[in-house]
């Protein structure tokens, strides 16, 4: 596979290849940094289509090139595509993950937030819906039920899923249902998202400047989404500072929408216990397969205390985002 990929790597740089590292591998997916004399180049692979319903590849191009038409540069350039092996040739972004966020980081995330969302007229409507989109209260409740009701049957969930989760998400559909829960979203009051947005998905130069990675599910919704999973993220905890800072930033980036502030209280515990279940997701046998074809090394059990610890965490932001005035 590798030979293959140094193959791709020439062919898509024009350059002979020194040094091909892996630096990431996903379900069906790899990212790997591309070494050529004093230049590097990230070199990135795609899902085939026929495993997985959504063009992971075809939408990371297009947000890739609306990013660098509307001049926003927290994004990488693509330099080049292969569309018949899903593969693109990126910029290489030298940096470290951004472990411990901080005010100037919280920065820089709004500010891409807001450029993204002041360009979105200017080829906007190439975009469709971004993944598992949440127009309305009622349609994130349905995304929760269909990963519950996957989750629920197995024995070893059964018992916490049960007496914990269902009765905090009855608690939270009905804390939801004060804002208008069943009516979606007017295109009007709509924002593209890079769904999957926040500090697991992003590079820190050593000049201090984020760039933000990972556009595979780009594309519309309500912008309460981008600031609920950004401020609940497993992947990135904030401290209340920063998470005081984001959710003021959010309110006033988008001021002009009168319900914002009430969507985003009305429905973070829902967004809450949608964590949960995605971290449980861990427990369903071909989910544990991909990973173990992506080349997880811990055992099944490891993984699955792992996964539960963190869930009930997210299960306490769901209680505590209940309180919330």
């Amino acid at each position: 596979m590798e030979a293959e990929f140094i193959k791709i790597a020439e062919a898509l740089s024009g350059r002979r290849v020194d040094q091909l590292i892996l630096c990431k591998s996903g379900r069906n997916s790899r990212v790997y940094k591309v070494v050529c004399g004093d230049d590097a180049y990230t070199l990135k692979s795609y899902p085939p289509e026929n495993s997985d319903p959504r063009d992971r590849f075809g939408t990371e191009v297009r947000a890739l090139k609306y990013y660098e038409a509307s001049g926003n540069r927290y994004a990488p350039r693509l330099l080049a595509l292969d569309p018949v092996r899903h593969v693109t040739l990126l910029e290489w972004l030298d940096g470290e993950v951004v472990g411990n966020p901080a005010v100037c980081d919280i920065e820089q995330a709004l500010d891409f937030i807001a450029r993204t969302h002041a360009a979105r007229s200017l080829g906007g409507d190439e975009f469709s819906l971004a993944a598992e989109p949440c127009l309305s209260g009622a349609e994130l409740y349905r995304h929760i039920s269909v990963r519950l009701e996957k989750l629920i049957v197995l024995p070893e969930l059964k018992c916490y899923l049960t007496s914990e989760i269902v009765p905090l998400l009855e608690l939270a559909r009905r804390h939801a249902e004060n804002s208008a829960f069943t009516a979606a979203l007017p295109k009007s009051k709509q924002t593209l998202i890079p769904a999957d947005f926040g500090f697991h998905n992003a590079i820190k130069s050593n000049t201090g400047r984020v760039h933000f990675i990972d556009f595979e599910y780009f594309g519309w919704d309500d912008p309460v989404r981008l600031a609920a999973d950004f401020l609940l993220h497993p992947g990135r905890e904030l401290d209340a500072q920063c998470a005081d800072q984001f959710r003021a930033g959010m309110i006033s980036l988008f001021q002009t929408d009168e319900y914002f502030e009430f969507r985003l209280l009305n429905l973070l515990p829902l967004y809450a216990i949608r964590w949960v279940l995605i971290l449980l997701n861990e427990f369903l046998p071909e989910r544990w397969d991909a990973r173990v074809f992506a080349g997880e090394s811990a055992s099944h059990a490891e993984i699955k205390a792992q996964q539960l610890k963190k869930a009930r965490l997210a299960a306490d932001k769901a209680v505590d985002c209940l309180k919330l005035p």
